[in-house]
Formats: C-alpha cells, structure tokens, sequence
C-alpha cells in the first residue's frame, strides 16, 4: 500500500473514531433527578464488633458494612465528586473481581453526576422517611445512583449499601480493598447455593444492623442527620439477591414498613431462598421483567395482606441498574433504558408514597398497559 494511501486511510479512522467520541462522551451524564430536590451523597463505613467476618482469615476482621447516602440536599453546597467517588482507590480491583470489564472501570471517570458530595441537607420538610437498598450479587451500590438520586429528589434519604466480599470492590473503614469473593464460582451447584444462602443470611444481617446505625445518626449531636430520619417511615428494597435479602430483612425485622424486591427470584420466588417461606407480612411489591410465576407463588401473594406484582415490558434483569442507561449510541436521542428507568423509578416512588407517607397512588391499582401490567394481591 502507498504511503500516501495509508496516511489518508489512517487520518479517516481518526476523524471517525474522534466523531464517535464526540457523540457519545455527551451522554456520559446521569439523568437528571426530576424532584424540588438537589441531591446530595455521603459515604459511611460501619463496623459491627459483634460479627467476625467470616470471608477473611485474620481473627481481628469483624464484618463492615459501607454505606452511600443519597439525601435532599441544598442547592449550592458540596462538591461534585463524580459519578463514582473513590474510583481511583478501587478500580483495579473493580477490574479484578470479572464483573466489571477493565474498559467499562477505564469509563467511569467520565461519567457526570449532579450529586453533591457532602452537600448540606435540606430542612425544609423534617424528618424524611426512609429506603435501605441492597444491591444485586457482583454489583456495587454505586451503579443504583440514578434509581437512589431520584428517590432522594423527591424528599426521602436513601441508604445504599456496600456489602464487602459480595460487590466488586469496596474499600473499608482502615483502607483495606474488599475484593469481590470470585472462589463461589467453584463450587458445585448445591454447594453455591449453600453459599447464596449463607450470603443472603450475611446481608440480612447487614440491613439491619444498618439501620440500627441510622438510629445512632439520628441521636447523635455532631451528626449531619440528627433528628431528619423518620425511622417509623422506614423500608427496605433490593435487586436480585438483594431483592431476597430485602424480604428476609422485612420478616426478621417489623420496623420496615415496606420491602421491595427488583427482579430478584430463587426457590422461594422473590420471597426467599427456601421453597418453603412465608412472604413479608409488610406491603411487598415485586417489581420485575417476569411476566409468569409458579402458581405457589401466586398462592402466596393471595396470602398477603397487601403485594403487588408489577411486570415492566421489554425490561431486562441489569434494567434494574445504571448500566443500560450508560450504554454508547450514535444517537442522543431517549432510549428505550431510559424510558424503563423511568417506569422502575415512577411505580417505586408510587410504593413508597402510599406506604411511607399515606398518599395512594392510582399507578398500583389493577391495570393492563402497553409497556406495565400490575397485580394486586390478594385479589378480590
């Protein structure tokens, strides 16, 4: 080939590539949270004393819980820290752990976010009501932001958790990386369900001790929460696994009000990892992409006092997160990831309304729509 060929040939892919760039780094960004809200995000890192961690070898380790608090926040204060705070510390074992690609760890640093780091909270309406939210296996807290910062905008404190050993990579309160637990993947199937079951034991636990932690922020004088939480306005939601964490923490704990569970299904449906479980005696929604259960699931939802079973048309399992709406495209135009977020953030917001602040919604009485169906339990 002629040099002066090749050069045309390599300048011609460098304008497309650069092209491309230019297309796709400006939808990089968050959607923007829809709430009278500006949001803000704080990062806490709790010990439990009265757990080892069972994952490390060393006596001295005792089990941490890390938490990322999105919250109302007020406008003009705290820093923009990124859609990924800490990334640097964390993105080579983010790499590491096989859930999390060396390209996509490589693009979260251009990935914008209104959230306000350390933001002052809005006093406006006192106290908030209250989400815990636990994350799927493999998938750290910080990929729910746009799901969390759109239930912050609307006047709630949303407490995400890290739960080490079962997320990529989170580091710990003395600055160790908790690894992503990659060995489960060797065991034989009954073996790796022994294992989620014990997890799942492990991240109920997690929840709970959480929110006794919320009760200390609360209480305490140099908290920058003190006297804004309504932990009698309390629930808990989770995706995948910890959509079944989510379950199990509402029946070993009455103070949630609620629970949700996002696309998460083992042997007990998306009750429990035992075939054999009760569902919550708390409201329950089941916000999913399954559109067919079991009829034994069915019959336990009949068994309820107040569920509902919300199908999402077109929605995939990873619709649940942030990943979708990040995807590339040529075109800036609203995506059909864009368009199921909203649906997922419309019907949450809707169950946390009715079941947290009092306020009906007629998005979860019995319908039948081109893109949601829901079904309300126990039928009449």
């Amino acid at each position: 080939m002629q040099p002066r060929l090749l050069k045309i040939i390599s300048f011609t892919i460098l304008a497309l590539v650069g092209v491309m760039a230019l297309l796709i780094i400006p939808q990089l960004e968050l959607p923007a949270p829809t709430g009278p809200y500006a949001v803000g995000e704080r990062i806490f890192r709790w010990v439990d004393p009265a757990r080892p961690e069972v994952l490390t070898e060393a006596p001295e380790d005792f089990r941490e819980v890390v938490a990322l608090v999105w919250y109302p926040a007020e406008p003009g204060t705290g820093t923009n820290a990124g859609y990924f705070p800490g990334l640097s510390t964390v993105s080579k074992a983010l790499s590491e752990s096989g859930e999390v690609n060396p390209l996509e760890v490589f693009g979260l640093q251009f990935i914008r976010s209104r959230i306000l780091m350390d933001a002052d909270l809005a006093t406006s309406q006192t106290p908030y009501p209250v989400l815990i939210l636990s994350p799927g296996n493999g998938t750290n807290i910080e990929f729910y932001a746009s799901l969390a910062s759109e239930i912050a905008s609307q006047g709630y404190i949303v407490v995400g958790l890290n739960h080490p050993y079962d997320v990529p990579a989170v580091e710990l309160s003395n600055g160790d990386i908790a690894p992503y637990d990659k060995s489960q993947w060797l065991l034989g199937p009954k073996e790796h369900a022994a294992y989620t079951l014990e997890r799942i034991q492990v991240r109920t636990a997690d929840v709970i001790f959480a929110m006794e932690q919320l009760e200390s922020l609360n209480s305490e004088a140099d908290s920058p929460f003190i006297g804004m939480l309504n932990l009698d306005s309390i629930a808990v939601g989770g995706h995948s696994l910890g959509g079944i964490t989510a379950s199990e923490a509402c029946k070993a704990d009455a103070r949630f009000r609620g629970c949700i569970n996002f696309d998460g299904v083992q042997s007990g449906g998306p009750f429990s990892m035992d075939a054999s479980a009760i569902p919550p005696a708390q409201p329950f929604m089941f916000l999913t992409k399954e559109s067919q259960l079991h009829p034994k699931f069915i019959e336990s939802f009949e068994s309820t006092s107040q569920s509902y079973w919300v199908i999402i048309h077109g929605a995939a399992h990873d619709s649940f997160t942030d990943g979708p709406l990040l995807q590339p495209s040529l075109l800036p135009i609203q995506s059909r990831a864009d368009q199921i977020m909203m649906l997922v953030q419309e019907y949450t917001l809707a169950f946390l309304d009715q079941t947290l602040k009092g306020k009906p919604d007629d998005l979860l009485s019995e319908s039948a729509q081109q893109d949601v169906s829901v079904e309300v339990y126990p039928s009449n």
